[in-house]
Order: structure tokens, then sequence, then C-alpha cells
């Protein structure tokens, strides 16, 4: 078996390591180590981060390697940091937390292959934190088919609290706690508002609830979005669904909100306690394996707590034949594709999708969102189906621009949307709701390594992902004080380093080595370094200075954060550090004619330049 290091980086001021406990809600086999003495088999585990101490042999901390460790090589739970005189005892229960701040990090260990880990705000938020995968030698963040690594606003409890302040639980020490939505449903708008709003446009247009498929080409190869299903992928069976929910197929339903969803009081649904005058939702279609279906949700279980804010709403599933299987109700949301269909809806209406009358392409306009040429099947948010939402929503986080798309982002109406979902993720790539899993691919919030067999890199078919080095945990400010090489080749266009700037991220980049030419006829032939060609300062449009009103040398380096459209800025030699307010990934180039208006373009270019990103 091959164990995972676990390394705690204590970046908060207000507890020290006697006040800081971590605990482990999953089973633990002998082989795990805390502080480097191995544990036995238990659900629940609780340690004082300062007994945590052990020498780490791996390279990158030869000069100090006392630090704050524990290793898994088969666990799938939760990781618990509580701060106080005391550990948790057991896992608090959402809803009633007490006022005792408390860190989750939700984690799948395997012996081999792929194991995640994420850090999970879906309950309530009580304090800054941070997950990253490093490298075992020189700590820089090792290749993730997610974004790594994930951090957080330093300010975010105290910036989620402005904006849900009715969530709000404090201790002697401050807030100490913001309850999410779905666990503290009392504390935010319930959704009657929009339930009787939806009630008059659906029964006009109705809510189109289908998987999708994005195109197999067209989207930057790191974006991992090509060709990429939205929609059910099969489950275990389960015992009294109709025949083929099991199955993976295709499915295509329609949404209308109902004054009375049984108003000939059909005796099928009144058995089911959909008695005549029951408002609610209703669904119909078909999947191409199940056949036709509907699926019924009341009003009353939609505004529940287990309903649209906790995810998982009681509904109705009725056949459209008998040699199907009967109809039945739940009493929350299965494994199957009833639950799939359920979760579609539910997320959508979490989004701000359901009465969003935002225009996609005008909106893309406005936020410097690259669509890369998409063709979504309506003009409008709540036009399109969910699958092509949850893709329109990755394809915005890889650009780091989620928060435009959800949430105030395309409602002007707050009783739209989830507020806690859309305060938390205008700070963080985290977990911010249980629906947050619908995004897919470099949007995927969890952060995906690998203990052996490690799968080809799908932007670079020459490489495979590098195995773990060690997981670092971080507690408080998330400004991770970490450096990355990176190398710019001059016949690519805006290189994507995947790293995600947020507005008020600090991060410097900086020349190291190397040399390149964006024309081999200038120069008198000579390679140069990033700062460019001397003397020789750009005037036309087409190259990213000039179209960026700067000053700056044919072939200095420039950076751009957001995507097409987005902040660029002149690097050259460096050291510069990047402005702050914007937000996405950072990207970088040439300063050259990109797109070959004026001759050979790219293609005659030369060389490559090494930068250093520093974050922190």
């Amino acid at each position: 078996m091959v164990a995972t290091t676990f390394i705690i980086n204590n970046n908060q001021k207000l507890y020290t390591p006697e006040q800081i406990w971590v605990s482990f809600d999953g089973s633990m086999t002998t082989s795990d180590t805390v502080g480097g003495i191995a544990c036995t088999d238990a659900s629940w585990q609780s340690f004082q981060l300062s007994a945590m101490q052990a020498e780490v042999s791996l390279p990158y901390f030869s000069s100090n390697p006392l630090q704050y460790t524990f290793s898994l090589d088969n666990f799938n739970g939760r990781i618990y940091v509580n701060y106080g005189a005391a550990a948790l005892t057991a896992s608090p229960n959402p809803g009633q937390p007490g006022n005792v701040p408390y860190i989750v990090f939700e984690a799948t260990v395997l012996p081999s292959n792929s194991s995640n880990i994420d850090l999970s705000y879906v309950d309530g938020i009580s304090a800054a934190a941070g997950t990253m995968l490093r490298d075992a030698t020189t700590g820089a963040a090792l290749l993730a088919t997610s974004v790594n690594p994930v951090s957080a606003s330093p300010e975010i409890v105290s910036l989620v609290a402005a904006q849900v302040p009715d969530a709000v639980i404090s201790n002697e020490n401050g807030i100490c706690r913001i309850m999410s939505a779905s666990a503290s449903p009392s504390s935010y708008h319930d959704w009657t508002a929009l339930l009787a709003a939806l009630q008059t446009s659906t029964s006009q247009t109705p809510l189109n609830i289908a998987d999708y498929t994005s195109p197999a080409t067209g989207l930057p190869a790191k974006s991992e979005l090509n060709g990429v299903l939205f929609g059910y992928s099969g489950a275990p069976a389960i015992t009294g669904q109709l025949s083929g929910f099991d199955q993976q197929q295709s499915y295509t339903l329609t949404a209308t909100f109902q004054a009375d969803l049984n108003p000939d009081s059909d005796p099928t649904l009144t058995s089911l306690e959909i008695p005549q005058g029951t408002a609610g939702v209703l669904m119909t279609g078909s999947g191409t394996v199940s056949g036709t279906f509907s699926i019924y949700i009341t009003n009353a279980a939609m505004n529940a707590g287990t309903g649209i804010y906790g995810n998982n709403p009681a509904y109705v599933v009725v056949p459209s034949e008998s040699t199907q299987g009967s109809a039945y109700a739940t009493n929350g949301i299965y494994n199957d594709l009833s639950g799939r269909i359920v979760g579609d809806l539910m997320a959508g209406i979490v989004f701000g999708w359901s009465n969003s009358a935002t225009n996609i392409a005008d909106h893309a306009k406005n936020t410097n969102t690259n669509l890369y040429g998409m063709i979504f099947s309506a003009d409008t948010v709540s036009g399109i189906k969910t699958g092509e939402l949850f893709f329109l929503l990755s394809l915005a986080a890889t650009q780091g621009k989620l928060s435009h798309w959800i949430g105030a982002g395309i409602s002007n109406n707050p009783l739209e949307y989830d507020p806690y979902l859309y305060a938390v993720s205008q700070y963080t790539y985290a977990y911010a709701s249980g629906f947050t899993d619908r995004l897919q691919g470099f949007a995927n919030p969890d952060t995906y390594w690998y203990t052996s067999n490690p799968p080809a890199i799908p932007w670079n078919a020459q490489e495979n992902f590098p195995l773990i080095g060690f997981v670092q945990l971080t507690l408080g400010a998330t400004a991770i004080d970490y450096t990355i090489d990176y190398t710019v080749q001059a016949n690519q266009a805006w290189q994507d380093t995947g790293l995600a700037v947020h507005a008020d991220s600090k991060i410097k980049v900086e020349y190291l080595s190397g040399k390149w030419t964006a024309d081999p006829y200038t120069n008198n032939g000579n390679l140069y370094g990033a700062a460019g060609c001397p003397g020789l300062i750009m005037t036309q449009p087409g190259y990213p200075s000039v179209d960026a009103d700067l000053q700056a040398n044919m072939g200095a380096l420039m950076g751009r954060i957001g995507g097409e459209g987005g902040k660029v800025i002149l690097i050259g030699d460096g050291p510069v550090s990047l402005p702050a307010g914007y937000s996405g990934n950072l990207e970088l180039c040439i300063n050259d004619d990109l797109k070959g208006h004026y001759g050979a373009g790219l293609t005659d270019n030369q060389g490559a330049v090494c930068v250093s990103i520093r974050l922190g």
C-alpha cells in the first residue's frame, strides 16, 4: 500500500496549537498514522494539533522536518478541525452546530490509483481554509484535474456574514459560524414567491430538464470539458424503482409549476398524498431506456428544510405504462434516474436559473466570459436545458467567473436563488452547496491525486500526472505562500498556467531564464529574454500590448487574467505583482501578432522562457 502524507499548515493567529483539534470521522486502518504514531480502527478519533508533530522524511522538508502531520492509505470520510478548549466528540449536527468553530475536509484516500479531497462549506462556514497538492521535492502545486490549490479569501467569514447576517452564530470571539441555507433554511427566504412566479411563466414556457453532452472539440483541453456528459451515468438498482431507472440513458422532460397537481382527483395521486388542490411542479417526459413517466413534487416538499435548500425533496413517480412498474412516493432523492432529474431541477433553482431572463451572449460579453463559440438551445439562461446550464457554469468556473453566472449574477431578484451559495462562491472554489458537484472538468471542487497508475494529462499527451507528494491542509488565511516555475513557449498563444486568481490574490511573476524571439529576422537574429526585442515598441493592433493600450517591446512576456477579454498586463522581466480586483486563470504568452495578421505570426517563433509565479 502507498500512504498519502498530509501536512497541516497552521496559518491562523487566534488559536494556539493546544486549542486546535483534528478529528477523523471514518474508519482508520492500523497502517494510518497521526503524528507518526499508528492508529487503531475506530469510527471517530480526535487529536490535539500540538500532539501531531512528527518528522517528515520528504525532501521538501529536509531543512525543517518537524511538521503537524498524519498519513492515510485507506480512508473515506470527513476530517474535522475545530477551535476551542476541547475536541468535537461526534460529527456536528449541521442544523444545531453549537458555537464551536469548525472546518470540514472530505477525503477519499485509496491505496492505489485515484484519491480526492475537498474543502466543504456546504453545511456552513467558520473560518478560511484551503487544500493543496504539492510536489514532494519542490513543494510546487501538482498538476490536477481540478483547481489546485483550493483557497479562500482571508476575510471570507466577514464577507459572507455581511451578505447573510441572519445566518450568523457568534461566541465570545465574534462570528463562529455562518449557517448554510441547507443547514438553517429558516435563516433564509423561502421559495413561495418564486414558485408562484413559475406558475405563470412555465404555463407559457416550461422549463427544460434534460441531459447534455458537450461538443467533442472546440474547448481548451485543460478545461476538460470536451465531450463531457452532464447527465445520468447509471447506478445500482433499487427495489421498487421504475424499469430501467438504474441504467445510463438520455432524458428529456419539461417542468410546469401548477396551482393544482391533481385537478381531477386521480386516485393514484391521492393515495400517494397529492390530493386535489395541491400545488407543486409536474415534470413529464421520458428516458431513452425507461420510457415515458411523470414526477410530481409539492410546493410543501420544495419549501421544506429537506427541499430545494436541502437538496433532498420527497417526490412521486408515475409511469405511463403499467409494464414499467407501479407509481410510488419517495422520502427524498433516490440514486437513480428520477433522483438525477429531481436534482437537476433543484440545482437549477438554487443557482438562479429557473426564472432568469439574462441573455447568455450579452452576459458573456459583459463579464468577459469566453463561450468558445458554443451554441445553446435558447438565448436566455432559463430557456436552456439543465444539462446545458451545468456545462455553462462549468465553463464559467474554469475562467474564475462562476459567481457572475449564478445568483445575483443572473437574477436581480434575491428570492430566486440561494443567497448563501452565491455569497460563498464569490470568495472560494470550495464546495458551497451539495449541488456544486453538478460542475465538471476543471470546475469540479474535488481535487484528485494518484498514488499509482497516474493517467495521461489530458492537455499534454506526452506526460502523465505526477504521483502525489503530499496534501497540505491550511488553517486560516489561504493566500498560500508557494512558488511554481512555469515555461512559456514562444510559438503558442495564451498558455493557461492553471493558477486561479481571485480578486484579492497576491501574486508576483518574475522572469527566471531562457530566451526566445517573436521574429528571427530582428535583433540581428539573436534571441532575447522576457523584456522582448530591445527598442522595438509595437504599435499594430493584434499584438496583446497594443490591444490593451500598453507600451511593450515585440517579444515581451505578457499576462492575462480571466480569458479572452480579460485583464492584460505587461510582465517583461518583472517582478510584477498582478493587479487586484480581477479573477480568472492566469495565462501567459509572447507579445506577437498572435493571429498572423501581418505574416507568419507565431509560426516562425523560437525558444521559450521560464518564469517564477509566487502566490502569497
